[in-house]
């Protein structure tokens, strides 16, 4: 019987894992041109709806753009003459993906000067197990909380190091009925999943 369990456990994993690695797809390519123009090629496996966004130093958003018609391939140059000397930030958003490029202008010249990918972790029950999958791009140091929904109280806590494929299961079948939240931290961002035990 508990070699059963543990194949199931391998098997569901698994599959986990399949669901994490189906996204990630999502490419973006800036390279520099002429002077202050730069040249971006984003790239998806499926026809998809792109959010693209430039926000200045201040947060302000100088520039946004929502394709409408789904594409696999959006090419587009894009001049920063007119723009102040100083960093900016070019955002393409897909669904739970999100890639962010810092672009530095200075002088009528464009430079990257760094590029960082995000993608949403997967949070799923199963059986009072909680199943969670994460691509950690920036392959630094992930950690889980589990909070007592009524109190706040953290009740469990685990370090899920720094691997790219992150997949990870918490039996929570000796907790009580009630309403508790998952929080996995990464450098790339804090996410929440709302559980409720019956």
């Amino acid at each position: 019987m508990k070699r059963l369990n543990k194949v199931l456990l391998t098997v569901a994993l698994a599959l986990f894992a399949g669901a994490a690695m189906a996204t990630g797809n999502l490419s973006v390519n800036i390279s520099e041109g002429e002077g202050a123009e730069a040249h971006v090629r984003v790239t998806n496996a499926v026809e998809s709806q792109f959010e693209m966004e430039i926000r200045n130093m201040n947060n302000d958003i100088v520039y946004y753009k929502q394709i409408q018609q789904p594409l696999k391939l959006v090419l587009n140059t894009y001049d920063f003459s007119k723009l102040s000397d100083g960093e900016y930030t070019f955002t393409v958003k897909l669904d739970n993906e999100m890639n962010r490029s810092v672009l530095a202008v200075k002088d009528g010249d464009v430079k990257v000067v760094d590029q960082t990918k995000q993608v949403d972790p997967y949070f799923g029950m199963n059986n009072n197990q909680l199943n969670i999958s994460y691509l950690n791009h920036a392959a630094n140091d992930v950690m889980l909380y589990l909070y007592d929904g009524k109190t706040n109280r953290l009740i469990h806590e685990d370090d899920l190091g720094e691997e790219f494929a992150v997949n990870h299961a918490i039996d929570l079948s000796k907790l009580d009925s009630g309403s508790y939240e998952a929080v996995l931290v990464s450098n790339n961002g804090v996410y929440a999943y709302e559980i409720t035990l019956n």
